[in-house]
């Protein structure tokens, strides 16, 4: 990683966090074939007080996808020359109520598709394109936990 990358996750974990200490951690999956930025997005959610699970492949990803419930899910489009969009279905399939934070550097036209796409199978669906917004991250993370489970302190 290089040190500009370092010192922006350092930024962003070093900021308060006042959420961290929920009584129940929610679970966040990141589905990227990016060894970096599946250690990068994992730490944004975990410094949050989300309980972080990764996967590199559409397969391990359908994998714990059918073992648990996520409550937020970041999935990459572009996963090792597999189409990331096909993910879409199983998500809904198995993990519908699920926050979906869909990061790629893959086409503004592959994105907004996928975002229709998911629209289309009822799934409550972000775009943050990549390089991922680490703060803006932070801060949909933040509302999330926020809507989810108001009555924590």
């Amino acid at each position: 990683m290089d040190s500009e990358m370092t010192g922006i996750v350092d930024a962003v974990a070093a900021q308060p966090e006042t959420v961290a200490e929920r009584k129940h951690a929610l679970s966040f999956l990141v589905i990227d074939d990016d060894q970096v930025q599946r250690m990068v997005l994992g730490k944004v959610g975990s410094k949050l007080g989300y309980e972080v699970t990764t996967a590199a492949t559409v397969e391990d990803a359908i994998k714990q996808l059918e073992c648990r419930q996520f409550d937020c899910i970041v999935l990459d489009l572009l996963l090792n020359g597999q189409n990331g969009m096909l993910m879409l279905a199983e998500i809904a399939k198995h993990n519908g109520d699920a926050l979906l934070v869909v990061t790629s550097g893959a086409s503004s036209a592959l994105r907004e598709e996928t975002l229709r796409l998911a629209t289309h199978l009822n799934l409550d669906v972000v775009d943050f394109p990549k390089p991922v917004d680490l703060v803006g991250l932070r801060t949909l993370l933040t509302t999330h936990l926020t809507l989810t489970h108001p009555s924590c302190p």
